[in-house]
């Protein structure tokens, strides 16, 4: 039965079960996608993607501004606080710093963005510093700051 097909049936079968196995995921999981293509509405993947809530209910994407913020605020404390401070300052004396650098930041009440600018002040504070922080410390005087 098997010497009766040839390669050429045997890759035209398989291309074929391949084209309606990917038709099956994508009408699965891209259905609403697949509408609005069809229904000529599709959209800017752009403008939807700022303001996109899940179904959870929370952001899937955030605003490209607030990203370009985060960057230049841990920019600016690697430049202007860290490597300037060196290793010649104290632990309090660098907390207080960066308490002075942080304070008009309002990223700092995003969970997000303060877990990223914790993690980049405790890796980069211990290289360039050599002073160790942990997070639990840095939470309690972002804390502070926004009281």
């Amino acid at each position: 039965m098997l010497q009766s097909i040839t390669w050429n049936e045997y890759l035209g079968g398989v291309v074929i079960l391949l084209i309606v196995y990917y038709l099956i995921i994508g009408a699965k999981y891209f259905k609403e996608d697949i509408r609005s293509l069809l229904a000529g509405k599709l959209q800017n993947d752009q403008g939807t993607a700022k303001n996109k809530v899940s179904k959870t209910g929370k952001e899937s994407f955030s605003d490209p501004a607030s990203f370009d913020e985060l960057e230049a605020v841990v920019n600016d404390l690697r430049y202007a606080v860290l490597e300037k401070a060196g290793r010649s300052i104290g632990r309090e004396e660098l907390l207080n710093r960066l308490k002075e650098r942080l304070a008009e930041y309002t990223g700092l009440q995003k969970p997000a963005y303060r877990v990223a600018i914790n993690n980049f002040i405790i890796t980069h504070a211990q290289e360039l510093c050599d002073v160790t922080f942990n997070e639990h410390e840095l939470n309690s005087a972002w804390q502070k700051i926004s009281k």
